[in-house]
């Protein structure tokens, strides 16, 4: 009997092809005139910074280290503001820290935008610099929150690099070429379709992410052309589904209540008892659940929820490779073999 494949883990490469209509390119530059395709997000936000001057740049103290890096490439100070253990912003003490100058970037976590938190002190506040970081949304079902977003599809497709800035007024590009060894991870992985052979693609991909740093690459035309080709509605469809499955089946476990997600998930986050034990326990049986993230540039100190939130939260894999019985066979290693967050 043949080992169940894998779930999780890095996606395989996508063809080359032609365009089609309703693509992730047309869903995700549509409110803009301008855009820059970088190696990185970490790269193009860098590069924004410094095209504005910022002295100081405001992130989440929920964040991954690598937008941190950008940041501190591009603005001399990097400052953050406060979340709560349900990724909601605290916005009054940050709103009153602000500067004129600053630079705020606002995440977009797991793939869902809140507009209804953010509008206003966007509207308040036009001699801030704002900036969106949707590296984990694919298509958030709201309208840009900022002027400048950035999106990073290789947490979301089979691509090898790509930080895709697009802005309402002229951006900075890239000055250096592409590296097409970028793509080594998705290749192989193409060779093992059902993930049985993580040795083969697994350090590959780590060698790369390490690899990775603020600079001036720019995104391969492999990855704009299989961003033009794979379409926005299908891929959303299949990961709302997929995160339907989970919500009905892990209600204890889940981070948010959502049921019927109007966001295309990155993944379904859920909150454990230990992360570190379950990402463990789950690799067991072959799924591959990442931590967004394990470690985080923030004090630990001044900033409690987040990083008690870091080390209790772990990202099961829903996207477009997975269906129903994908899920069923999740959420059943969930459910034996994690044990939910004490609430």
């Amino acid at each position: 009997m043949s080992p169940a494949r894998a779930i999780g883990g890095v996606m395989s490469a996508e063809p080359t092809g032609a365009p089609v209509a309703g693509s992730l390119w047309e869903g995700w530059s549509r409110p803009f005139e301008h855009f820059a395709a970088f190696e990185t997000a970490r790269s193009a936000l860098a590069a924004l910074l410094r095209a504005h001057g910022i002295s100081r740049a405001w992130l989440p103290a929920y964040v991954c280290a690598s937008l941190a890096a950008g940041a501190a490439a591009g603005a001399a100070q990097v400052a953050y503001y406060e979340t709560d253990f349900s990724l909601t912003p605290l916005l009054a003490t940050l709103a009153a820290q602000l500067q004129a100058g600053d630079a705020v970037v606002i995440v977009d976590y797991f793939g869902r935008a809140r507009p209804d938190l953010w509008g206003a002190l966007i509207a308040q506040r036009p001699d801030i610099l704002w900036v969106e970081d949707r590296a984990q949304a694919l298509d958030p079902n709201a309208a840009p929150l900022a002027p400048s977003v950035i999106y990073s599809p290789r947490k979301l497709v089979g691509v090898g690099d790509g930080g895709i800035l697009f802005a309402r007024a002229p951006v900075p590009q890239p000055s250096a070429p592409h590296d097409a060894s970028r793509w080594g991870p998705e290749e192989a992985r193409s060779n093992d379709p059902n993930g049985l052979r993580p040795e083969r693609w697994y350090p590959l991909f780590r060698a790369r992410e390490e690899g990775f740093a603020p600079g001036p690459g720019s995104a391969s035309p492999r990855t704009l052309n299989a961003l033009q080709r794979l379409s926005i509605a299908r891929i959303g469809r299949a990961r709302r589904r997929n995160w339907g499955r989970l919500a009905k089946a892990l209600p204890e476990h889940a981070l948010w209540p959502d049921r019927e997600p109007d966001f295309a998930p990155l993944a379904f986050p859920i909150l454990v008892r230990d992360a570190a034990a379950a990402v463990g326990a789950l690799a067991e049986a072959r799924i591959w659940a990442p931590r967004h993230w394990a470690d985080l540039p923030s004090d630990p100190h001044r900033f409690e929820a987040a990083h008690r939130l870091a080390a209790h939260c772990v990202s099961l894999p829903c996207d477009q490779r997975y269906g129903e019985a994908d899920m069923a066979r999740l959420a059943k290693a969930v459910l034996e073999g994690v044990a939910p967050y004490p609430r």
